[in-house]
């Protein structure tokens, strides 16, 4: 991938073997952690994870960690044997492994749907002289003020 500031995975997973682990918040909160472990990545917050109640084919988990680099989240749908899977941070990482960890706690799944999108592209991988060219820019061009919107006064 172009030289970018980091990656954002998206991905729906069907067909998933363990359908009891989808719907066992304890597994997902313990995925979250070792996910973010695996991809080197460091907690900032959680993981939340919260079940969805309701008819089966919308009740599931959903659970989110917040990162230093960003987040990662999944939601879950047990009785349809699938999850959705967000991974967005400002650090590169191999996707594969987000693969790797979901097999070790949900077992075999087919990957319906993939998007890998690179974060900040117009950064480049070196964030302090992006940050210098950004800071140079605002103060060539500051912002204008904003103004109400019309009505008032």
């Amino acid at each position: 991938m172009k030289d970018v500031y980091g990656l954002h995975l998206m991905m729906r997973v069907a067909n998933v073997r363990d359908r009891a682990a989808l719907g066992d918040g304890a597994t997902i909160d313990k995925f979250l952690v070792n996910l973010v472990g695996e991809l080197g990545m460091n907690v900032l917050a959680g993981p939340m994870v919260t079940e969805e109640a309701g008819e089966p084919q919308r009740a599931g988990y959903s659970g989110v960690i917040i990162l230093y680099e960003s987040h990662a989240a999944i939601h879950t749908y047990s009785a349809l044997g699938q999850a959705f899977v967000d991974v967005f941070s400002c650090k590169p990482y191999d996707t594969t492994r987000v693969e790797g960890v979901m097999r070790r706690y949900f077992g075999e799944f087919e990957v319906v749907e993939q998007t890998t999108l690179g974060r900040g592209v117009h950064w480049g991988s070196n964030v302090e002289r992006e940050m210098e060219s950004w800071v140079a820019a605002r103060e060539e061009n500051p912002a204008p003020a904003l103004q109400p919107a019309g009505g008032f006064g």
